[in-house]
């Protein structure tokens, strides 16, 4: 695609995105981290968990079996089937963003391979974004309702996602270490799809194989500044305060010998789809600019910062802005469908009401943002007039974060389906000529 022939920069939009999700394949990425670990003297098992976990897990047995490495068996939990999946290993669908029947049962699979492993073999552990909670599973005393609860709270609550994950993990089964400790074999190789602004380790699918640094204490305050801690169940509030006053005990400690031998590294991020976005464009003939600082924060707040900056561009033809990262939604009592980057694209389309020339995409790299069917939405100064056309108020439908049906009403949004891969989301925006 080159922009001479362009018509529409919606179309060069889309397709920039669907490179920025190509250049993050989980499957290569882990096919070539796992022929870097060789050569294994024993056989090996695979765990994978997460969005990306069947293409993980297919790089991986890729890799295995061009090096006729016997595999002990393994386990893929994932949130939906993968046709195009090679690994042939036992799989099971998890629930996503909360857990539900299916995480339970993931979980209860995983701990009984879990017991069947020994020192006579390895592990290669898999994770990628959405992992926390589909083989979420309550510790005693929580119980699985009180669980779902919390995972709803949370992210109802604005809680940034390492917030979040220091209370999950110090709720469930395989939380700030637990996988590492449950697993019996001789050495563990954890590789990271990260998810994560930063690549905290611990904060990545709720560190199944990392400790974490943190302390119940720590947690409940943070809870309490950002005024999350009271819509906790009350089972939940009781079983941190316990653990705070040292009347349980708290997440495995950091100095934990099974901590020695596991391996873990980060092997794929939100960098990845930025290059790949970058080469996309700079091949289509347009300028290419990548922001350096993450996109964090409230959704709209964070796009109206974002299309205020390039309202201040003057480039000289085609100009293409790229960020990643992961933005936040408060929501209400009575909150309407939508997602952070449809929140972040809504607000775009309001500021951009006045200023033609420039395009937005937001979008999840896991082709999902939030409870919705939609990857996010890309937005132009004309978006607004179209939801208006259709009997909506797109101001309104921002306060009560209802963005998903004013985006469809436009058709700004865009529907990817599942992709396989999570690192993050992309924001893409294409600015044209804006003076002589």
């Amino acid at each position: 695609m080159r922009l001479g022939t362009l018509i529409d920069p919606h179309a060069f939009l889309s397709a920039a995105f669907k490179a920025g999700v190509a250049a993050a394949d989980p499957r290569a990425a882990t096919r070539q981290a796992v022929l870097k670990r060789l050569p294994f003297d024993l056989p090996v098992w695979v765990i994978a968990v997460g969005k990306g976990a069947h293409a993980m897990a297919s790089g991986a047995v890729d890799a295995l079996h061009q090096h006729h490495v016997p595999i002990a068996g393994g386990l893929v939990v994932a949130n939906a089937a993968d046709a195009s999946a090679t690994h042939g290993l036992q799989s099971v669908d998890g629930d996503h963003p909360t857990p539900g029947p299916g995480s339970f049962a993931a979980a209860d699979q995983l701990a009984e391979l879990t017991a069947r492993t020994t020192a006579d073999a390895d592990a290669i552990v898999l994770v990628s974004g959405g992992a926390t909670s589909l083989i979420a599973a309550p510790l005693a005393p929580i119980g699985e309702d009180e669980l779902t609860h919390t995972f709803e709270a949370l992210l109802a609550s604005g809680a940034d996602i390492g917030l979040m994950n220091a209370v999950r993990k110090r709720l469930l089964r395989f939380g700030a270490g637990r996988l590492a400790l449950a697993l019996g074999t001789r050495r563990i190789d954890c590789l990271i799809a990260s998810d994560v602004v930063g690549n905290d380790l611990p904060s990545i699918a709720s560190g199944p194989c990392v400790p974490d640094r943190g302390s119940a204490g720590e947690t409940q305050r943070l809870l309490r500044e950002v005024g999350a801690w009271d819509a906790l169940p009350l089972a939940v509030r009781h079983h941190l305060e316990a653990m705070t006053n040292g009347r349980v005990p708290d997440v495995p400690a950091a100095d934990h010998p099974r901590f020695t031998s596991a391996h873990v590294e980060i092997i794929l991020d939100r960098t990845n789809a930025e290059r790949g976005v970058a080469d996309f464009a700079r091949t289509a003939g347009a300028s290419v600019e990548v922001l350096p600082a993450p996109l964090t924060g409230d959704a709209s707040k964070a796009a109206r910062q974002f299309v205020a900056w390039l309202l201040d561009r003057q480039p000289r033809g085609m100009h293409c802005v790229i960020t990643s990262g992961e933005t936040t939604v408060t929501l209400g009592a009575d909150a309407g469908r939508g997602g952070r980057c449809q929140e972040f694209a809504l607000t775009s389309a309001i500021e951009l009401e006045r200023s033609p020339g420039i395009t937005v995409l937001a979008a999840g790299t896991d082709g999902r943002d939030g409870p919705t069917d939609a990857a996010g939405a890309i937005v132009d100064s004309d978006t607004t007039r179209r939801i208006h056309a259709f009997g909506v108020d797109p101001q309104n439908a921002l306060r009560t974060h209802g963005s998903y049906n004013a985006l469809d009403a436009a058709g700004a949004l865009l529907k990817t389906g599942p992709t396989g891969t999570n690192v993050n989301d992309l924001v893409i925006a294409l600015v044209s000529v804006r003076h002589p």
